[in-house]
């Protein structure tokens, strides 16, 4: 065969054969049972609808279906994807478009579970089999095409050193092991698909390839909608080469003609269960433009992608040479480029929980590595090639043990800091590990104590009061009372801070409720949510009740954000709050 006597086909084989071992050895713990949970959180957002579907016969998904899925395939996991909404029915957050990739293979899943006596709930172990094959089904696709793509620029050696470099060079290797039940493998490949058959269709103006290159396209924005910023490219591309003609508008309105058409389904789920035409965020996160975390999301030690994933320094490199090739696909790539690191980084939580350096940044990694090869190739001079070589040589190095480090438990998914970094580097053993030098876990509170029990010269703990009522407050029945609002990074510096609030509180009848609630707010939205009952079960002697309440900050998102403090009172219950101060306790580090 051809293929396989060239360099990057036997790269190719090579780079599939790697990952098919690693999906055999997730069907061998399939055997023992110590894997039964295909996906929580995301993914378990972007899967639920086919177990519904199937199984219920409707997208009328409620909380407590959602959760008792998870309780018994994933222990200790919280249903939290569902958001309810004014006409009494609850959303999926997730859009549903992976679903339509996961149909198939839920499908087969489903008769194997039936013929075989499995349960037919979407997580039993045929639905696992054939979800690891359908994943790496799209790790071949993935690579056969981008191999095309490749070579729509650069010569088989140069393909085949691309692809050594992005798969295991990169954050792609340990995204596409460990976190096949997200988008981002899925998108890898789709946007691959509809790069290569966009610029096959620019150069051969097959009408074929056009149609392809749309639907792929369409698609992704059913998945993602950030992925319309991939329309950029076809925009710029085909307007250079039609210039403002019939053809280029003939072209161009497929793009969003197939996006409409893959996302009709989504637009009747939001109409018919939501009540609401479109619906175009149901996150307690938002895309803020005008507050980027630009620096964070690309430098930070916590998930900072060129600190992860430094191979991709060299894309400057890359742009220069194809500046030098073709001006119009230099523009257009830049262009999308840069347009999609701001779009992403404004994602209030920048840092998209758990992941090995950024991990949305692999949906795009087959424009980036095109442009890399593109700088590297037919390169003369020793010393520049010697550089790169070395460059991408330490890079891999760095990236395969870092991705040994993950899998040892020493790299953090979440809360990597700077000293945890560098506590960690380059050590494949470290006696008496201990979790104390990453960022705090906000899920325990335990980590004040053990942080002044360390005494560390590089942390310590500082403790103020932030906030106090200066007089009683009282509410009446059924009326809300505000009690402050704190402006919290004025005050604290940091959120990796516990809040100790101490209250003496009286209520008249501790058969109602009223509850103390303490919320982070930004212009764009409320989050961080504590809430505590105040008067059910309290005392009702007419004594005022000491009552101390503890919690962590959730990440703050925005400099200005504050905290708001008030009694939720929609019963026929008065409560009485005679003293109020809140401490807040901070990890400084040097």
């Amino acid at each position: 065969m051809h293929f396989l006597k060239t360099f990057s086909g036997k790269v190719l084989l090579l780079t599939g054969f790697v990952f098919m071992l690693s999906a055999f050895q997730g069907l061998n713990r399939l055997k023992t049972d110590e894997w039964r949970c295909i996906n929580v959180a995301d993914g378990f957002g972007y899967y639920m609808y086919l177990p519904h579907l199937f199984n219920e016969g409707s997208l009328y998904m409620t909380q407590e279906w959602a959760q008792d899925l998870q309780d018994k395939y994933c222990e200790g996991c919280y249903a939290y994807q569902l958001s309810m909404r004014k006409n009494g029915n609850q959303l999926d957050i997730y859009h549903m478009g992976l679903s339509y990739i996961l149909l198939p293979s839920y499908a087969i899943g489903d008769a194997i579970a039936h013929i075989m006596g499995y349960s037919m709930d979407g997580f039993s172990t045929p639905y696992h089999v054939v979800y690891l094959l359908n994943a790496l089904l799209f790790i071949f696709l993935g690579l056969f095409y981008l191999r095309k793509l490749l070579l729509l620029f650069v010569g088989h050696r140069v393909a085949g050193y691309a692809i050594l470099m992005l798969y295991f060079g990169t954050n792609v290797y340990s995204t596409f092991q460990l976190q096949f039940d997200l988008p981002h493998l899925y998108l890898f490949t789709l946007n691959t698909l509809f790069l290569y058959h966009t610029l096959t269709y620019l150069s051969t103006q097959q009408r074929q390839k056009l149609i392809y290159a749309a639907l792929f396209f369409g698609l992704t924005t059913a998945i993602r909608p950030t992925q319309a910023i991939f329309g950029l490219i076809p925009l710029l591309l085909l307007f250079r080469k039609f210039g403002n003609t019939s053809q280029f508008w003939k072209s161009i309105l497929f793009f969003p003609l197939f996006s409409l058409l893959w996302n009709i389904p989504q637009i009747l789920y939001w109409t018919i269960v939501g009540g609401e035409l479109i619906t175009l965020n149901l996150h307690t996160e938002d895309i803020v433009l005008t507050d980027p975390n630009l620096l964070d999301f690309l430098f930070s030690y916590r998930k900072g992608w060129l600190i992860y994933s430094p191979l991709f320094l060299i894309l400057p490199f890359g742009f220069y040479r194809l500046l030098n090739q073709n001006r119009n696909q230099f523009w257009a790539f830049l262009s999308f480029t840069l347009l999609y690191i701001y779009v992403l980084s404004s994602w209030e939580t920048w840092f998209y929980a758990n992941s090995f350096g950024s991990r949305v940044m692999v949906d795009i990694y087959p424009l980036l590595i095109v442009v890399i090869a593109i700088g590297i190739n037919k390169l003369k001079s020793k010393l520049a090639i010697g550089t790169i070589t070395l460059f991408v040589l330490i890079c891999t190095g760095l990236n395969l043990f870092q991705d040994f480090q993950l899998k040892k438990g020493y790299l953090h998914t979440e809360r990597m800091s700077k000293e945890h970094y560098w506590y960690i580097f380059g050590r494949s053993k470290i006696d008496n590990y201990n979790e104390s030098r990453l960022l705090i876990d906000r899920t325990s509170l335990n980590w004040l104590e053990y942080q002044k029990e360390l005494r560390s010269p590089k942390r310590y703990i500082r403790s103020r009061k932030i906030f106090s009522i200066e007089k009683p407050m009282y509410s009446t029945p059924t009326e809300d009372l505000t009690l402050g609002r704190i402006n919290i990074l004025e005050l604290i510096k940091t959120d990796e801070t516990m809040f100790e609030v101490k209250m003496r509180v009286k209520t008249t009848d501790n058969t109602k409720s009223s509850i103390l609630r303490m919320e982070c707010v930004s212009p764009y939205n409320v989050y961080g949510w504590q809430s505590l009952e105040l008067s059910q079960l309290r005392k009702t002697n007419n004594e005022f009740e000491e009552v101390i309440f503890k919690f962590n900050l959730p990440n703050i998102r925005h400099q200005k954000d504050e905290m708001q403090i008030y009694l939720d009172n929609d019963a026929n219950v008065s409560v009485t709050m005679q003293e109020m101060t809140i401490n807040a306790h901070s990890l400084i580090r040097k």
